[in-house]
């Protein structure tokens, strides 16, 4: 039997969502496996910090005990594929959840993957933003903004970040059904999902029929 230490992150306070479908995912692959979780360390913290307070509380107890540090996806703990070597480096077992055949050669090439992925997001963003600028757009200035129309912009990124959120906690809910009693139950799951509060994407109820489109999405 493996003993986890769970490593949760999100950047801010707000993305609360995250953090949840984070701790459900670990919990329904303890539930799969039959390990054993330690603890859940959680923390809200940008990735590119690597001075981390509970991360290096979760890596300490790992090398200390002999645990196994466990995340659901590689950029929670670091796109920063010398960071990523450096814990390995140092006797800390990981674990991702969405990566299992994790090894020195998947570590460096997704973890090299990440780390493009972040440099390339960031070059994005101040080519944007110096376009933007070039064309006499004033950046920074929600100030500009109505009441009205601020309220408006703030629903509308907690409306789509929920229905986001709702859609892949059911879809994982599904997958750890089918993957538990190795068939789907269209019924069985509606009724479940229904029982422990999941909701559609608008915010509905499942039935038989929604349950299935949903699990033939990709």
């Amino acid at each position: 039997m493996e003993n986890y230490i769970a490593y949760v992150r999100t950047s801010t306070g707000r993305q609360v969502l995250g953090l949840e479908e984070q701790q459900l995912r670990i919990n329904q692959f303890i539930q799969s496996t039959g390990n054993f979780l330690v603890e859940i360390v959680i923390e809200q913290e940008s990735g590119k910090n690597n001075n981390r307070v509970r991360l290096d509380y979760a890596t300490n107890l790992c090398i200390k005990h002999g645990y196994t540090l466990l995340f659901t996806k590689l950029d929670r703990l670091s796109r920063e594929v010398e960071f990523l070597f450096t814990l390995r480096n140092k006797g800390v077992k990981l674990r991702c959840i969405e990566l299992p055949e994790l090894n020195t050669l998947t570590l460096g090439i997704f973890g090299s993957v990440a780390q493009w992925e972040r440099e390339l997001i960031s070059n994005r963003t101040k080519s944007g933003l110096a376009a933007l600028k070039a064309r006499g757009v004033k950046l920074g200035s929600p100030k500009n903004l109505n009441d009205a129309a601020r309220e408006k912009g703030i629903e509308s990124i907690i409306k789509k970040r929920v229905e986001n959120e709702n859609w892949k906690m059911a879809k994982m809910f599904i997958e750890h059904f089918q993957m538990k009693y190795g068939y789907i139950n269209y019924t069985a799951i509606a009724k479940e999902l229904n029982i422990n509060g999941y909701k559609t994407r608008n915010g509905n109820y499942y039935n038989p029929t929604t349950v299935r489109r949903l699990s033939l999405l990709s």
